[in-house]
């Protein structure tokens, strides 16, 4: 992940991806990314697709069928993030 790429954009908000990032990470025509904006003027482009859609999805019908509390699931939220929180401060080796 050394390399930099320099992508113009055409008409209509176009662009092109150089033809080895398309079969190094087997992008195809027609391919959805996840375009991500972080402050200052930073994109992510992802070619893996988030997964908040699913994951809430799963989180209701476990809720609705009783096997969790609203109480619970935060807690389990705010300790997955701890850790997550933890993992990301952890110098790399």
């Amino acid at each position: 992940m050394d390399t930099t790429y320099q992508i113009q954009v055409g008409q209509r908000g176009v662009i092109t991806f150089p033809k080895e990032l398309r079969v190094q990470h087997d992008i195809a025509d027609g391919d959805l990314l996840t375009l991500i904006e972080l402050p200052g003027g930073v994109f992510v482009l992802s070619k893996q697709h988030p997964r908040v859609d699913e994951i809430a999805n799963q989180l209701t019908q476990e809720w609705q069928q009783g096997d969790e509390s609203l109480a619970s699931m935060l807690a389990a939220l705010r300790e997955a993030r701890a850790a997550y929180d933890q993992n990301d401060s952890d110098p790399v080796p």
